[in-house]
């Protein structure tokens, strides 16, 4: 095992990096605090329309060589490289060894690569992780906004150092505290680095002393705070239904759709699968369907050929279609037309990889 090291041996970046960084990190934390009050230049009351499509998230524990060779043909949006609880303390230098040559393995299919790392080796963890293929950082039991500028801070001597765009990387914070839980806004405005948030409430419960049983959700709250506090901040929440949120297991693929479906209802854009079993179902849950796309193509129309009429008030199956529910149609169908974007640009992927004999 070792100690916990959050700075390289050779020290931190030099002074005149130090205040670049600095700067902007300022301007960065300007950004996202008006991006807090308005997201996205969005008017008031405005319904927000997602900027990437991110439904699944496969966890993968780095060490496992056959896991990491495979994990491109899952379909997933994004795959996370694990050198955190997926990795035993004793093997933790080698998996920061594995990073580099893993990411463009696992990325073969089209998926964003991003890395867990450790808190109490942060700066270790960040040095073997960004390399060119890099989507970002999932930055785990993050307390305060502190958490977060040191960490971009971090990204900035890294992405210059490696000739990546300064700003590029981006940070999934993940909430595994009561204390991260309270201070939510400070952390997730705290840079534009910050695009997904999620609890870890395997954590949560161990910290707070709640036993999870499938019959009480604790954490009606705190998933609540994540889904309002992240779509104010225009960051996307991430997460799944109670009880598996606090207690991950394997399940059959009706069952998991069925609870990232109740996610999806309940705001959430996406959640973290630990298995690839998870993939397909999430995905599928996260999506719109053929007939909510159906429907909703419907509603764009009778609501234009009522306003056409000039009236703001249609009848359809039985229902008053007005200004909200149109513009909530252009959203699922915004996001129906993402999806399908999406799951297009992974399919050329794998097929460009077969065709290099990569499969």
């Amino acid at each position: 095992s070792e100690r916990p090291r959050h700075r390289r041996l050779r020290g931190p970046p030099r002074r005149g990096a130090a205040r670049l960084g600095a700067t902007l990190r300022r301007e960065r934390c300007a950004q996202g605090r008006s991006r807090s009050a308005n997201p996205g230049g969005r008017r008031d009351g405005e319904v927000a329309v997602q900027r990437f499509v991110r439904r699944s998230n496969l966890m993968l524990p780095i060490t496992i060589q056959r896991f990491v060779e495979k994990a491109w043909r899952c379909h997933a949006d994004a795959i996370t490289l694990d050198l955190e609880d997926g990795v035993p303390s004793t093997r933790k230098v080698e998996a920061r060894s594995a990073v580099r040559q893993a990411i463009p393995i696992v990325g073969r299919g089209g998926a964003e690569i991003f890395v867990r790392v450790n808190k109490p080796y942060l700066y270790a963890d960040l040095e073997a992780s960004v390399w060119p293929g890099l989507t970002g950082i999932m930055l785990p039991k993050v307390e305060s906004a502190a958490d977060v500028t040191e960490t971009a801070g971090y990204l900035d001597d890294l992405e210059r150092r490696r000739g990546l765009e300064i700003g590029s990387l981006q940070l999934i914070v993940l909430l595994e505290s009561a204390l991260g839980v309270w201070n939510i806004r400070d952390i997730i405005t705290a840079s534009s680095r910050v695009t997904q948030v999620g609890l870890g409430e395997s954590d949560l419960c161990r910290q707070c002393g709640i036993v999870a049983t499938e019959e009480h959700d604790p954490f009606v709250y705190a998933r609540g705070r994540v889904v309002i506090e992240g779509t104010a901040a225009g960051v996307q929440p991430i997460g799944l239904a109670h009880p598996v949120s606090a207690v991950p297991r394997l399940l059959p693929a009706d069952d998991i759709r069925r609870l990232a479906t109740d996610a999806r209802n309940l705001g959430f854009k996406g959640t973290i699968c630990p298995h690839p079993s998870w993939v397909e179902p999430v995905n599928a849950a996260f999506s719109p369907t053929p007939e909510q796309v159906a429907y909703y193509t419907k509603v764009r129309e009778v609501f234009a050929e009522g306003v056409a009429r000039g009236t703001a008030a249609v009848p359809l199956d039985g229902k008053m279609i007005d200004v909200p529910v149109d513009e909530w149609a252009k959203v699922v169908l915004e996001l129906a037309a993402m999806c399908r974007a999406r799951d297009q640009q992974k399919q050329q992927a794998r097929e460009r990889a077969m065709a290099m004999g990569q499969g």
